[in-house]
């Protein structure tokens, strides 16, 4: 079986059924993990094909969902999978506000407290390499008409709050930061952001999903680089 056609079983099948590739020189590949939610599954087979022949790209199936939920899916989704570096996102979701109760789905101090647990879980029981992604922007018009009639609501300033809090926990706990955010509002992106994110005002459109996938390639080919060092 080509690498090429391994790779792509390994995305069909999800983490729990990975087995380690081998290059044309026998040589294994390394092991990296995607974890997190639509954003993720949205870029993947783009990073997938950009790290074919370099890494073995794992990525579960399932939406991660907010901090609880992949808290309470870590042994399922990363630890049985013992990859070599894991680049790993939660946000989205746990912005969600509720405005008859005046919460949110994870509130701020939750968010740390689960982001912390979710790292030393990983360091404690995978020897994996860890880098965390930022979450990616919301338009804030498009979104609410979008879930006009929901019992919940989207804003990009509550994302711009949980990506300071992730930002503040991942410098205090030595993680670096994969600041996809920044790639799709910065200066620098190929198209204003708006043309990025679709009607929807959360998910990518087929050049935001471009963009980011480039970019997460991008990302890991450089630490895959420097772990080969």
């Amino acid at each position: 079986m080509t690498t090429r056609l391994t790779l792509a079983l390994l995305v069909v099948c999800g983490a729990a059924s990975v087995s380690r590739a081998e290059d044309g020189n026998g040589k294994a590949l390394p092991k990296v993990l995607l974890l997190g939610d639509s954003i993720r599954l949205s870029y993947t087979e783009l990073v997938t094909q950009q790290l074919d022949g370099k890494a073995v790209v794992v990525s579960h199936k399932a939406n991660g969902g907010d901090s609880a939920n992949t808290l309470s899916h870590l042994t399922e989704w990363a630890i049985k999978v013992q990859p070599d570096i894991i680049h790993f996102n939660c946000g989205i979701h746990d912005t969600k506000w509720f405005e008859k109760d005046q919460r949110f789905q994870v509130p701020p101090d939750q968010y740390a407290d689960n982001l912390r647990t979710i790292v030393k879980r990983l360091r404690e029981e995978t020897s994996a390499k860890l880098f965390f992604v930022t979450t990616t922007p919301i338009l804030d018009e498009r979104a609410a008409a979008a879930r006009e009639g929901r019992d919940y609501a989207l804003k990009n300033a509550s994302i711009q709050r949980y990506n300071d809090i992730a930002g503040k926990v991942m410098a205090e706990l030595n993680v670096p930061v994969n600041d996809l955010n920044a790639t799709l509002t910065g200066a620098d992106a190929a198209l204003p952001v708006d043309k990025l994110i679709g009607d929807d005002g959360v998910h990518l459109t087929p050049a935001g999903r471009e963009l980011a996938g480039q970019t997460v390639a991008e990302f890991l080919q450089l630490q895959l680089t420097t772990n080969a060092k």
